[in-house]
This record gives structure tokens, C-alpha cells and sequence, in this order.
């Protein structure tokens, strides 16, 4: 009989954990580790408090993300925007409900990709100058073709964005498109040709060292760079927000078809965009909000370095996937131009 008695209670143990299994909440989110999932992991605590629901962290690179979404194991990914047009194309993702993700309307206007891809956050690629050798802050990316800064001008290398989207902007400056970009490349092969540059990097921090040692000039750069100059104690580097406006670095959201949860996977979304959580990312990131109702404090000293108001609006974004598809012809072409 208690052999009995003990049976039967297991049974019901096991009844009950099956229950509470079945119903319990998880939600899969990719991220890429580091900071970002620290920042990530600190404010996802209230969410899974206030919708009893644990996170998944999903960790690996944005191709990965687009694989796990794929294949149906995950539920919201955060990635790059090329990566999320990847998967538009592909029909990976539902539509963002602007009812069930109210704080989509406070989103700016070009933070809005497509029905599908909103962006998380932003950083941006500036104008750096050294103080010392120029006392005026340069107003336009043309500056970087000024004779007077020859042998002291730094970007990054041709096949990398920032530099690609510069050379999209030459074109359309110089009655070309993105379409007809042969006056983009011809720019682009005057600068190389031009004697100002000292360097066209992949590697950031040999780029933080030119401007360091004051080989540098003028130049691109992150504004993380920039804050690690500053941390380094440089202050002779400041940086301007040119007029025809700057080249941004985006975090997107979206929600995959396969989601287990969708309600969840709005409400985390919403989340996300909440004035918490976007200030979170500014303050410890430098990854700058993309809805207008945050309030970065005033004593933030690097809030300079977040992009906003008018200077997000003039967030320079030419076609992504037209630039990929045809970056290495470009690159071969502008080698070319230049040795002539």
C-alpha cells in the first residue's frame, strides 16, 4: 500500500512538473555577446519580472542569427540591417504590428526600415579633425580632398561601408546615382591619387593611433573611436557631423515567422524600444536611441557623441544590398582609375 501510496505521488509530481513546463514562457533572442549582451541581459530582468517569461540568449554572429531564424530557433533577432533585408527577401519575418508595439510611434521617421525591420539602435560614422591644424570644423565630406591636408587624411579601407556609402554620396554629388556610379569612383580614385592619404584601414585601432600621434588629421571614425580617444585622454581630436550627413551603424529588430509566442514577441519588442531600455544601450553602449522621447541626462558626458534630432534625420543609408552586390568591382575600379 505505501509502495502504492509513493507511486502515485511521483506520478503526480511528474504530472505536475509536465504541466508547468508546458506552460512556462521562454523567449529566443539573438545577440552578439560581449557588451552588448551584458547591456542586453541588465535590462531584460524587469521583462522577464513583468511578463514572467525567461529570455534565451541566442549568442553568435549576424550570419548566424539569420541561420538560427532559418531554421525556426529563434523568435526575435537583433542583427544588422543587411542581414535583415537578407531575410525580408527570404520571407523570414511577420510584419511589426504598430498596435501590439505601441512605442513604434515614437520612432523616427527613417527608423523605420520596412513593415518588417525596424532599427534598435544606432552609432554613426563622423568627421574627426585635429584642433591643432584645423582651427575650423570642416562643414563637408569634401574636405577630405583639400590639398592642404595632403599626406594627413585617414578613412577606411574601399570595401568597407563607410567608405562605400561616401563613395555613393561623391556620385550623386557629381550627377551620378548608385545606379550610374562611375562619378562616385572617379572621386574616390582623385583622393587616392590626391597625396592626402595616409591610410585606407580596416583596422580601427591603427586609426585611433594616427589621430593619437597627430599623423591624422582629418579623417572617418566611429564615435566609439571617438570615445576611446577621449577615454585615452586626447583632447585635441574633436568631431563634426558634416552637412551632407553621416554614415550610420544599425542594430535591427525583427520578429521571425516561426515565433512560438508572437504576443511575447511584440511585447519584447516594445520593450525594446521603451525610453528605459534605449537609454540603457546610449549610456553603456554609445549606441544612440531611435525614438525621439528619450532624455539623455545632462551630466552623460559623451552625450555629444549620440546621434539625434536633425543629425539622425540626415542619417546617410544608400541601398545596402546594392553596395555589397557590387563592392568588389568597385574596389577593382577605383585601383584602376587611380593609376592612371
Amino acid at each position: 500500500m505505501k509502495s502504492h501510496v509513493r507511486s502515485l505521488a511521483a506520478l503526480c509530481c511528474i504530472t505536475a512538473f509536465t504541466v508547468f513546463s508546458a506552460d512556462a514562457c521562454e523567449l529566443r533572442v539573438t545577440t552578439w555577446g560581449g557588451n552588448y549582451q551584458a547591456t542586453y541581459e541588465s535590462v531584460a530582468k524587469k521583462f522577464e519580472k513583468e511578463y514572467q517569461c525567461d529570455i534565451q540568449w541566442v549568442v553568435g554572429s549576424s550570419p548566424d542569427h539569420l541561420i538560427k531564424a532559418r531554421l525556426g530557433q529563434v523568435d526575435v533577432v537583433t542583427n544588422t540591417l543587411l542581414n535583415s533585408i537578407a531575410g525580408e527577401k527570404e520571407g523570414l519575418w511577420l510584419p511589426l504590428d504598430k498596435a501590439a508595439i505601441p512605442n513604434m510611434a515614437n520612432l523616427y521617421d527613417n527608423a523605420i526600415y520596412s513593415p518588417y525591420t525596424v532599427y534598435a539602435n544606432v552609432g554613426d560614422y563622423v568627421l574627426a579633425y585635429n584642433k591643432d591644424k584645423i582651427s575650423q570644423a570642416p562643414t563637408s565630406w569634401n574636405a577630405l580632398w583639400d590639398k592642404q591636408y595632403r599626406d594627413h587624411v585617414v578613412i577606411y579601407g574601399l570595401d568597407n561601408i563607410p567608405t562605400l556609402s561616401l563613395t555613393v554620396m561623391e556620385a550623386e554629388q557629381h550627377g551620378g546615382s548608385i545606379d550610374n556610379i562611375n562619378p562616385g569612383l572617379k572621386r574616390m580614385a582623385e583622393l587616392l591619387k590626391s597625396g592626402n592619404l595616409i591610410g585606407a584601414l580596416d583596422v580601427e585601432s591603427q586609426m585611433v593611433s594616427l589621430f593619437q600621434t597627430g599623423d591624422a588629421w582629418l579623417g572617418m571614425m566611429a564615435t566609439g573611436r571617438m570615445k576611446e580617444l577621449y577615454e585615452k585622454g586626447v583632447t585635441n581630436i574633436a568631431f563634426t557631423r558634416p552637412s551632407e550627413g553621416t554614415f550610420p551603424l544599425i542594430t535591427t529588430v525583427n520578429i521571425t515567422k516561426y515565433a512560438k509566442d508572437v504576443k511575447m514577441a511584440q511585447a519584447f519588442v516594445n520593450y525594446i524600444l521603451s525610453p528605459d531600455v534605449q537609454l540603457a544601450f546610449a549610456t553603456r553602449n554609445l549606441y544612440a536611441p531611435t525614438v525621439k522621447n528619450v532624455t539623455i541626462p545632462a551630466d552623460f558626458k559623451y552625450a555629444n557623441l549620440l546621434v539625434k534630432d536633425d543629425a539622425f534625420k540626415r542619417l546617410y543609408l544608400p541601398d545596402q544590398q546594392k553596395i555589397t552586390e557590387h563592392k568588389a568591382q568597385w574596389q577593382q575600379s577605383i585601383n584602376e582609375m587611380s593609376t592612371q
